[in-house]
């Protein structure tokens, strides 16, 4: 995944009772509320008893001193591409323990655990939009660990030389547009996402919203790939996947 920025953690407050769309919100805005929206919710998303999944950062599109873009498709833009405004757009990097390269090194890579980094990504990208203000796009870098065919994602990363060319590593990123989860900001978080604590990757396929989070995120599924633009700034380059 992308190299992120790291920033200083901001402490967590508890929001005042009787809050209508969650129990908790940021205090602050920007940045430093979308890192303590990272930093409250990655917690409780677990590789095992004992793991954390992924720790979250934010990424800063906006530092001068190691500029970054984020690019997605655009049929109607100049070279098919378009980059993301930095000014609306909140990026997170989640990145895995126990390795030397962001993957999850706990556990065996499976549909599941895959199921639940997109559940993280979901409900990061859910309170971006309901807390800070002016984020109309949310980008998420997940861990690596995944490959790629013609026909389909395999959560599982191809076995030491047997990669082919219809199997292929791949990094993943979920983007994530306000108008299109607006519906679910209009009503209590727990409508959408209803478990106090998040299933963990045994349970996450019976949980009552795998259905909708498997839906919701896979037409926000990237292939992921950083290049470097001509200006010598990075880029963040998404690419759709193959139909899941």
């Amino acid at each position: 995944a992308a190299a992120a920025v790291m920033l200083s953690s901001g402490a967590a407050t508890k929001a005042s009772a009787g809050g209508a769309w969650s129990v908790w919100q940021p205090s602050g805005g920007g940045l430093a509320g979308a890192q303590q929206i990272a930093d409250y919710l990655s917690p409780y998303y677990r590789a095992s008893s004992t793991d954390q999944l992924a720790v979250v950062t934010t990424v800063n599109l906006n530092d001068p001193s190691n500029p970054l873009q984020v690019v997605i498709p655009n049929s109607s833009a100049p070279g098919g591409y378009q980059a993301l405004d930095p000014s609306s757009t909140i990026g997170y990097n989640l990145c895995g323990l126990n390795s030397k390269d962001c993957s999850i090194g706990v556990g065996t890579p499976s549909a599941n655990r895959l199921l639940l980094l997109r559940r993280e990504a979901l409900e990061l990208a859910l309170y971006s939009f309901k807390y800070l203000s002016g984020v109309q796009t949310v980008v998420a870098l997940l861990p690596p660990g995944h490959t790629v065919s013609s026909s389909r994602l395999n959560a599982k990363p191809a076995a030491s030389g047997q990669a082919s060319s219809s199997s292929q590593p791949v990094d993943l990123a979920l983007a994530f547009d306000r108008s299109e989860l607006q519906p679910f900001l209009d009503r209590p978080l727990r409508e959408t996402l209803p478990e106090s604590l998040p299933p963990t990757v045994d349970e996450v396929p019976y949980a009552p919203e795998s259905e909708l989070v498997s839906v919701i995120t896979a037409h926000g599924l990237f292939q992921e790939q950083t290049e470097q633009a001509q200006d010598g700034s990075n880029m963040v380059v998404l690419t759709p996947l193959p139909p899941q």
